[in-house]
This record gives structure tokens, sequence and C-alpha cells, in this order.
């Protein structure tokens, strides 16, 4: 099995007219989220998060969110920013902390300022205009750089590169509906199986844990995001059996992906 291991810049955007709340999300990249229309509620460890379009919500990868999304007249609009941890790791290298501002509150949600939104607006157009990989990150840095450091911020930009929980969901998210095996995942890392096994169990994790996590989420994110139909939705991320992904996706994240898709329908 070749599996390409690949992490790009990617925006998407997500467009629903009907309220709807989701379980257990996990985000497998870093992200930020710009809410242009409506309301998103974010649940984490008993703390509420209400982020409105006067926000930017960071998302740092490896905690589990609830999320609930309400439409304003009949519509909600927010943009996905998904950033590689290499290349936050790098602009840590370029930009290194400064005495952090404390927040009166936690939470993960910052206010919108001019600077981010023209930022976020030259890097959407260069995502639709397909500039390279090189550029995206570039224009992608800037937009950090008009994130306030705080509390929030060093929460996001903090992201462990080197974990083996983050190479093995790189190597799975390469190629989510392959037949993946701890023995493949092993050979690719080029370590021997019970190493692999160790070591994740180390960092609180499981190869099957992993594999799930990878698969249910890149789901989420294309049922939301994309137009493809849910059952070449699921055998992309590797359910050949439309009625198991249906259990594992409701069982998941407490909605079907039917469901789910209609919501984003008028």
């Amino acid at each position: 099995m070749q599996a390409e291991v690949v992490s790009r810049v990617t925006l998407q955007e997500i467009r629903m007219y009907q309220s709807h709340e989701l379980h257990r999300v996990k985000l497998l990249m870093p992200a930020l989220c710009r809410i242009r229309q409506g309301r998103k509620v974010v649940n984490w460890e008993g703390h509420i998060d209400i982020a409105n379009n006067n926000q930017i919500i960071l998302f740092p990868s490896g905690y589990e969110f609830g999320i609930a999304n309400y439409p304003d007249a009949g519509f909600y609009l927010a943009e996905m920013l998904y950033l590689p941890v290499e290349l936050i790791q790098r602009f840590r290298q370029f930009y290194p902390f400064t005495t952090l501002r404390e927040e009166s509150t936690p939470g993960f949600c910052t206010r919108q300022n001019d600077e981010l939104l023209y930022c976020w607006d030259q890097l959407k157009t260069a995502v639709q205009l397909k500039v390279s990989d090189q550029l995206l990150e570039h224009m992608a840095m800037g937009v950090l750089l008009t994130i306030n450091q705080n509390n929030i911020s060093h929460l996001f930009l903090s992201q462990p590169q080197d974990s083996l929980v983050h190479r093995c969901q790189n190597l799975l998210l390469a190629n989510p509906g392959a037949y993946w095996t701890a023995k493949d995942v092993a050979r690719h890392l080029f370590i021997s199986v019970s190493t692999l096994r160790r070591r994740l169990a180390a960092e609180g994790a499981s190869f099957q844990k992993l594999l799930d996590d990878v698969r249910l989420n890149n789901a989420l994110a294309a049922i939301q995001s994309t137009l493809k139909p849910v059952s070449v939705v699921a055998r992309d991320n590797g359910y050949m059996c439309p009625s198991r992904f249906t259990a594992r996706f409701q069982q998941r994240f407490g909605i079907t992906p039917r469901t789910l898709r209609r919501a984003s329908k008028l």
C-alpha cells in the first residue's frame, strides 16, 4: 500500500439551512473558523462558547468538541481554514511567543479585527485561484500574525509536531479509504507493530481509535462541505457497508449522515 503524506492549507465552506448538533467532533488539523452568518456554539469540558460573525474560533487539533450550528434568517455560513501542524511549527520558529495577555475567561473564541479579515479574504482568493502551496503557506502565516497573542492563541499554536499520534493521523488521512492495519502503519513509520502500539498507548491512543477518528471526522467534513453522495463519502473513508457507516457516524456524532446532509439543503 502506498500512502503519500501531504498536508496542505485548506479552506472549506459550510452552508446549512437547519440547526443541528454534533457530538465528539475532533479536528484532524488545527483550524480557524470564521462565522459569516448565524451562530456556532462550542462545548468543551463543560465550558460553552457562543460565536457569531464578529469572532474567530481557534480549534486546536486533538480535542473533542460538542458543536451546534444555528442559522440566522434561515441560513448558516461558516468558513473553516485548516492549517498543517508543520506550518504552525514553522510559524513559531519565525515568530516566537512573547509575553501573553491573560484572558478573563477561558475559551476558544477571539474577536475579529480588520487586519485578520483582510488577510483571510486574500487567502480565500488565493485558494480559489489555486496558487502554489508555498504561496498559500506564506499567506496563511499572515492570517496567524493577525491573531492576538493570548492564552487562546498560545494553546492553538502549541501543536506537537513530533508526536506519534500526529504522524499516524497524517499517514491515515492521506488515504482514509484504504484497508489499514497496524502492521501497515508500523511499516510506513519504520517501527515494529509492538513499538507502535506501546508508544501510542503512552500517548493515550490506540491504532483503532486513531483510524476511527480519521475516517469519521474526515467523513463529517465531506458531508458538511461537499455535494458527494453519502454512499461515496462512506466508501472514500473505508466503509463499504452504508448501514455500518450510518451506525458508526450516528454513534459518534449523535446524528445520521443523511439528517446532517438534509440540514444543508433548502
